[in-house]
């Protein structure tokens, strides 16, 4: 163990990184790492999840937590969902979280903080060098997008309850959503279109470089359906491989579906 936390620690970008308790329920089948990484001029916090055995070099993915702030700040078992099949994790708070310095602006120059990892994971000797996998969850799903429209060495991506467009965001949701667009964007749909629009994956189909699934609960009211629906009819229209899978039922959590296992069974059909 003490030899990959120093592995960890000699990465490029890497500030410092910490042994961390596993949650109980993944025991004995991942080791967790807490890490400080560079990212622009920005302190970002994060994490590494790895297999509690590894033996030979494993497929790296990104997940990208949902919430914004210290609102559903991610957690280690995020990421132990992931590493317990056999993937090296690397999650991010994004910057101004958590102890970390700067200042997020929901899927702004944030969105260089996952890119972030991308390097980081890259550059871990014990990866597959070939590309990273990428996840993402409600606004992670935002995130996901952005990078997928940016960085070519993401092989797959999936998108659980993911926000895709922005405006219908800001139409459907309470104010206190509304809100955060105006705190963290700077303000709403007329006084910020550019900064909508760029944040809206709708609206750039044609950019999202690989293969990429949607995951919907069809009970969803914090990302309404709608929104995975218009970017897969988009993504079709575009040419893009893509596919759509709707839990009947299934509320933002996507609590007691498939969506991990059909995640994983996604990236398999990627390697």
């Amino acid at each position: 163990m003490n030899d990959i936390l120093d592995i960890i620690r000699s990465t490029p970008d890497i500030i410092s990184a910490e042994l961390v308790d596993t949650p109980e329920e993944y025991a004995g089948k991942c080791r967790v790492y807490s890490i400080c990484y560079k990212s622009d001029d920005c302190r970002v916090m994060g994490y590494i999840t790895l297999p509690q055995d590894m033996t030979s070099h494993l497929p790296c993915l990104i997940f990208n937590r949902g919430g914004n702030r210290d609102f559903a700040f991610l957690r280690p078992g995020a990421l132990c969902r992931f590493a317990e099949r056999g993937y090296v994790c690397l999650g991010s708070q994004y910057r101004g979280n958590q102890g970390g310095t700067g200042r997020e602006d929901f899927g702004g120059r944030d969105v260089g903080d996952v890119l972030k990892l991308i390097d980081i994971g890259l550059a871990l000797p014990f990866t597959i060098k070939d590309g990273v996998y990428m996840a993402g969850h409600s606004r992670g799903g935002m995130m996901t997008y952005r990078a997928c429209s940016i960085d070519s060495r993401i092989k797959a991506a999936a998108v659980g309850a993911g926000l895709a467009d922005c405006f219908i965001m800001y139409e459907t949701r309470e104010q206190s959503m509304k809100d955060v667009f105006h705190e963290l964007v700077g303000g709403g749909p007329e006084e910020k279109r550019q900064e909508f629009i760029e944040r809206s994956a709708t609206y750039w189909p044609e950019k999202i470089i690989p293969p990429m699934l949607i995951c919907q609960g069809t009970d969803d009211w914090r990302v309404v359906p709608e929104q995975s629906i218009k970017l897969y009819k988009a993504l079709t229209a575009a040419g893009k491989e893509c596919r759509l899978i709707k839990y009947v039922g299934a509320d933002h959590s996507l609590a007691g579906t498939t969506y991990i296992s059909d995640v994983c069974r996604w990236f398999d059909q990627h390697p």
